[in-house]
């Protein structure tokens, strides 16, 4: 983008896109989910024209959706005779819980010229901090892309490439294992939540992530403070945008015994409101 291009956001989203755009001096416009946290595709579409880029991760942080093959199909007729780029994070493509296959952006036939495809070994490897991940996309944005990396951060070490390796070629049986135990995880988690008064949760459908709005009346940054001083620490909605405000992020990126015990902790908080 250049300066005061307009970049579109679902809201809530993960909050370092929008740091990013300001970074480069483009406008970001949010465009609220839908009440079941998918897109509201008639609002994305009257926000679409004029953008530069649609930025979007699916499935997705902080809501622990997946984004459908009619979402991104609607997507794609919403941008039909535009020049408006996507970009598509797909961190968490292995870790999806629907009875549908997940399917890419890059399979919708309307998006695969102008998407920009980001992936990364953090979540499907547990390489987080490691800092190796690619870009696919049009040529033009990938040399774009190299030129900044080169100058911010180079290239990754001997042993984290070599580890990459490994990671694509022996590591599928392990990758099998973690997407069970997250997916039984988030079972759990989603029904310790469902049991809690006051809070209402979506289903979770994909990532490590839950999203439950709460009742009581506090801002969510607020109720994270209160949260921790009884012990349970969470993300507070509006971090992830203005229309996450009402939410808590959750991660069950933990052991079973820590999701129950956290769970509980949040209860009991909820009810010393």
């Amino acid at each position: 983008m250049n300066p005061g291009d307009v970049v579109v956001l679902p809201d809530p989203t993960y909050s370092l896109y929008a740091d990013l755009i300001a970074m480069a001096g483009g406008r970001a416009v949010h465009v609220p989910l839908a009440d079941d946290l998918h897109w509201d595709v008639d609002a994305l579409a009257r926000a679409l024209p004029g953008a530069r880029l649609f930025v979007f991760c699916n499935p997705s942080n902080p809501t622990g959706i997946v984004h459908s093959r009619a979402e991104l199909e609607a997507l794609g007729a919403a941008l039909d005779g535009t020049d408006t780029l996507v970009l598509t994070d797909e961190a968490y493509a292995d870790l999806v819980f629907t009875p549908e296959p997940f399917v890419s952006a890059l399979q919708i036939e309307s998006l695969a010229d102008r998407t920009i495809y980001c992936q990364t070994f953090s979540k499907s490897y547990a390489m987080t901090g490691w800092r190796l991940g690619y870009l696919w996309g049009p040529p033009a944005a990938i040399e774009a892309a190299g030129r900044v990396h080169a100058s911010f951060a180079g290239a990754p070490n001997t042993f984290v490439q070599q580890a990459g390796l490994v990671a694509l070629t022996e590591c599928a049986a392990d990758v099998a294992r973690m997407r069970e135990t997250y997916r039984r995880r988030q079972r759990l988690m989603y029904a310790e939540l469902a049991a809690v008064p006051g809070l209402s949760v979506q289903r979770p459908e994909g990532a490590f992530y839950l999203f439950p709005r709460y009742a009581a009346p506090i801002g969510s940054i607020d109720l994270v403070a209160h949260l921790r001083s009884h012990g349970v620490a969470v993300r507070p909605g509006a971090e992830f945008g203005a229309h996450g405000e009402g939410h808590l992020r959750l991660s069950c990126a933990a052991s079973d015994e820590h999701i129950v015990t956290g769970v509980r902790r949040l209860a009991t908080a909820l009810a010393a409101l």
